[in-house]
């Protein structure tokens, strides 16, 4: 009957540690892995190919991440990629428009 218990308690233990993450731990992995991705095409930018590689590694171990804990945020659907994409199109427009009104300054 010990035995039994403590093999419950040990399955228990073990399963815990799998059980979905928190949404906000969730939603936190997502902030991170949209920051990293812009670090990414801001470093292709720069022409710096060995900081964009290693960005893109440290992203793809955050999705894998993500993945493991949160299974519904790790399929991006459509909107998602939408709205990422929306995101990245006004950060250039914003760049651009910066440097064209400062006259290059910024």
């Amino acid at each position: 009957m010990k035995s039994a218990l403590a093999f419950a308690a040990a399955i228990g233990l073990l399963l815990s540690g799998v059980a979905s993450a928190d949404p906000s731990d969730c939603g936190r992995l997502m902030h991170r892995i949209n920051h990293f991705e812009g670090m990414v095409d801001r470093a292709e930018a720069f022409g710096k190919d060995d900081w964009a590689e290693k960005t893109q590694r440290h992203v793809d171990l955050l999705e894998d991440r993500l993945a493991d804990r949160c299974p519904s945020y790790s399929a991006r659907d459509e909107q998602q990629e939408a709205a990422r994409q929306l995101a990245t199109l006004l950060r250039v427009a914003a760049s651009a428009a910066a440097k064209f009104f400062t006259l290059g300054a910024f």
